[in-house]
């Protein structure tokens, strides 16, 4: 078999690996911050969706296991990626081969947890909500991912004005 390498599928992957290692290189946020920040989300979504009463009682129970299984998937990703912190000088290639495709199989198979995870929830979303309501959904929590990362540039930004 002839297998043509594509090289934007390299550095995609490339680029996914590397991802949980520069989070980790980032100082952790605290708790209190986390809790603040799901406050916000929780706010922003309430208010785009524009739940009634009714609505939100029986929507934030589906959508908080969602999370929970979601952040659950992402923290045993994270977790996996520390064996890169290690000075990879110290690493004899035949380990580190081994490393990095553990790493690659592991971060596949979560994807694919994810992915089912996701199916899973779009189908209960749709029972405790209208199809508009579901597409506001999604699109909300893009729109706050959206907001929190210029938000934390604009931050780094004063932060490091500051410094000088």
């Amino acid at each position: 078999m002839n297998f043509k390498i594509d090289t934007m599928k390299i550095k995609t992957l490339i680029i996914a690996l590397l991802c949980p290692i520069f989070m980790l290189a980032q100082p952790p946020i605290s708790k209190k911050k986390m809790e603040q920040i799901e406050s916000q989300k929780i706010a922003f979504i309430s208010t785009e969706l524009d739940l009634t009463p009714e609505e939100a009682q029986v929507f934030w129970p589906v959508y908080n296991q969602y999370s929970n299984e979601l952040k659950t998937l992402r923290d045993n990703r994270l977790k996996g990626s520390k064996k890169l912190n290690k000075n990879l000088s110290n690493i004899a290639d035949a380990e580190l081969e081994k490393i990095l495709d553990d790493m690659i199989d592991r971060f596949a198979n979560m994807k694919m947890q994810e992915v089912k995870v996701k199916k899973k929830y779009h189908i209960e979303f749709k029972k405790v909500l209208s199809i508009q309501q579901v597409a506001l959904l999604y699109k909300s929590e893009r729109k706050f991912k959206g907001e929190l990362l210029k938000r934390l540039k604009q931050g780094k930004g004063e932060n490091h004005k500051r410094k000088r």
